[in-house]
């Protein structure tokens, strides 16, 4: 899923609300994990024929069309018109309509939705938690384990990242749709590859050795977390009880 390049355009465009420029490097599942969205949702809002083959510089839509990202700036009408491709006149029309039918304000989206315990998310490791969310300096939870013991995707979903961070090892993160993501760091052979399907339980990569300087630096540990939206939220609110 490798993009190619785009020297050749004259003029990088610039992002408007709502939107994103591709990046060299970037990958639909990339830019899903960045923005905290489905890479189906923004293969549709896009009109991308072919999900699999994006360009540096290509603007993609990362919010759904007719909401907040529709505004533009400026005023009278030839400013207030969207700005979208040819290819999506039938939207344009749906988008006219909008802005001229009178709407009820929209209630302010919380961050995530209240948390529960879900059947179908599990534990991704064995281990005790050594270290707990705190939203600031810990967005997830660290869980004691041995070099090479086994980490499992905690629910089943589409991979979405697999990549070497310094200081944390290789990271994989599983997209579970309904904007959430699950991330683990500090990983050492990582056995599942970017859009693979996986499911819960399922054996994704083997942990890896002390990831920094110092005694806890140095200790054993699969570094987890849940994101919805781009946000980390406390894991142990969704996971089952132990």
């Amino acid at each position: 899923m490798a993009i190619a390049g785009c020297s050749t355009s004259p003029k990088a465009p610039v992002a408007g609300p709502g939107e994103y420029v591709v990046q060299p490097g970037d990958t639909l599942f990339r830019i899903a994990s960045k923005t905290g969205r489905s890479a189906n949702d923004i293969a549709r809002w896009s009109n991308l024929q072919d999900p699999d083959k994006l360009e540096a510089g290509q603007l993609l839509r990362v919010a759904p069309p007719g909401g907040a990202a529709s505004a533009s700036a400026g005023t009278g009408p030839e400013a207030s018109a969207p700005v979208l491709s040819s290819r999506n006149a039938r939207s344009a029309r749906n988008a006219d309509t909008e802005r001229a039918t009178p709407s009820r304000p929209r209630e302010p989206e919380p961050v995530a939705p209240p948390a529960s315990r879900r059947g179908d998310w599990g534990w991704p490791a064995q281990g005790q938690v050594i270290a707990s969310f705190n939203g600031s300096s810990n967005k997830g939870i660290d869980i004691a384990a041995n070099p090479g013991d086994p980490v499992v995707s905690m629910g089943a979903g589409k991979v979405a990242v697999t990549e070497m961070l310094r200081g944390y090892g290789s990271v994989v993160m599983v997209d579970h749709g309904g904007a959430y993501m699950s991330v683990y760091t500090n990983l050492r052979t990582v056995l599942v590859k970017q859009g693979q399907r996986v499911e819960r339980g399922q054996k994704i990569a083997d942990i890896g050795g002390g990831s920094g300087s110092g005694a806890e630096g140095a200790r054993t540990k699969l570094h987890f977390e849940i994101r919805y939206r781009g946000n980390a939220v406390a894991p142990r609110q969704y996971l089952t009880a132990r």
